[in-house]
């Protein structure tokens, strides 16, 4: 009895190992895939994985290959030929094949030749212009959303301690409704408060779990991923002031613009070469060729040489001269469009900065407005612990100081979102005026 007693303690002791075994393995399987992800290693992150930035990177290589080869135009064209011929049935003894071998070299210089090339360095450098805005396009979604994650991160927590708070005063009106000094009404309140905010939870955990699928999916991490961001809004809220004065602007709409124009200036070079640019031409052909089956040899060889002058172009009403006008209206146009965006930059920018005054203004509104709605709470939880103050009010008072405090973080995000917004917008580094 005592070795059957043995073996089964043994059986459970080696099951209880088992089990502690394969618990230590799962929570350090978990640890593998949890990531703590800071700002700066989510924004790497994204720059290095995301989808966009690679299909960017293709076509920046593309333009960049057709700007090395551009002056593939003034290449010659070069072709060779080789011929034989017999009759058959031959007519008499005398009939001979017929052997050729040739070769032929051409070549057309013009001045669109400078503008072709000039164009694949332009079109390479805007697509250069454009990349760089990719990446910081990619960027400010990355910042924004780390912000939004940890705004929701926050606004979680505050939830759970009110569902702390309203869980408690749903058990102790509960406690007093059974000794007879509470009604129960009071009751029944206290359970639907605590109810609503734990579904009030629960919506705000699903939104979370959907805001972190798709930031994943923006810094190119696999979904099963486990994250833990080290970020706060610490930094926001003791924001004073903001100011870029003195900083360098390189706005993308702008220096866009003036690429472009430059791309036109060039595209009006072009039709004026096609209208009134000459072009020359040079051919060289060698054949060398036997009539009697390759017992003799003859060579010979031409050059070509021909140069022609296009007379269109002053004729006003053709399609040469018209061709020239309206790229010169193209020109004019986009000049106008980048004075235009000069000024909507100015705007836009003096709206970024009222916006980041105000959320500084607001923030410290918000703070002021913490500590009342706190100091609001604390008396009417005395109050009503006293009996003079009925549980509405508590509850009032309860909700007041939540919304106090969400509102302080959505107004540090609001803030840090406008900042952004201006970093962009001047063309200046990420995170600059936020130091």
């Amino acid at each position: 009895m005592r070795k059957i007693q043995y073996y089964k303690s043994m059986g459970c002791l080696k099951k209880k190992i088992f089990i502690l075994f394969f618990s230590i393995a799962a929570f350090a399987f978990a640890d593998e895939n949890t990531i703590e992800l800071s700002l700066e290693d989510a924004v790497k992150s994204a720059l290095k994985n995301n989808v966009s930035v690679k299909q960017s990177e293709i076509s920046l290589d593309a333009k960049k290959r057709e700007s090395d080869y551009s002056w593939n135009s003034i290449s010659p064209s070069i072709s060779g030929t080789g011929r034989y011929s017999k009759n058959i049935p031959s007519s008499s003894s005398d009939d001979k094949a017929s052997l050729s071998a040739g070769i032929s070299l051409s070549a057309t210089l013009s001045p669109s030749v400078y503008t072709s090339a000039k164009n694949a360095e332009l079109s390479y450098s805007q697509q250069q212009l454009s990349y760089q805005n990719d990446l910081r396009s990619v960027e400010l979604d990355v910042r924004k959303n780390y912000y939004s994650l940890l705004y929701k991160i926050e606004e979680i927590s505050l939830k759970e301690k009110s569902l702390e708070t309203s869980k408690n005063q749903y058990e102790s009106n509960l406690a007093k409704y059974k000794r007879g000094t509470l009604s129960r009404l009071d009751v029944l309140s206290a359970q639907v408060s605590y109810q609503n905010d734990q579904l009030e939870l629960k919506s705000l955990n699903a939104e979370m779990e959907n805001s972190i699928a798709s930031f994943k999916r923006l810094v190119g991490l696999p979904q099963e991923t486990k994250l833990s961001l080290s970020g706060s809004f610490e930094n926001i809220l003791n924001l004073k002031n903001i100011s870029i004065e003195g900083m360098e602007l390189n706005s993308f709409s702008v220096e866009s613009l003036q690429k472009q124009i430059d791309s036109a200036k060039n595209s009006l070079l072009a039709s004026r070469f096609t209208a009134y640019g000459p072009s020359l031409s040079a051919s060289y052909s060698y054949n060398y060729s036997s009539i009697d089956g390759g017992s003799n040899w003859d060579d010979n060889g031409t050059l070509s040489l021909q140069a022609s002058i296009p007379l269109d172009g002053f004729l006003p009403w053709s399609n040469s001269s018209l061709n020239v006008q309206s790229k010169k209206d193209s020109v004019k146009s986009l000049e106008l469009e980048l004075e235009d965006a000069k000024v909507s930059l100015e705007v836009n920018i003096s709206t970024l900065m009222n916006k980041i005054n105000q959320c500084l203004e607001n923030i410290s509104l918000r703070k002021n407005s913490i500590e009342l709605a706190q100091t609001t709470y604390e008396m009417t939880l005395e109050s009503y612990s006293h009996g003079t103050k009925d549980l509405l009010s508590l509850q009032t008072a309860s909700d007041n100081l939540l919304s106090a405090k969400v509102n302080l973080i959505s107004e540090a995000y609001n803030l840090i979102c406008a900042v952004l917004d201006l970093e962009n917008a001047a063309g200046i580094p990420f995170g600059t005026l936020e130091n």
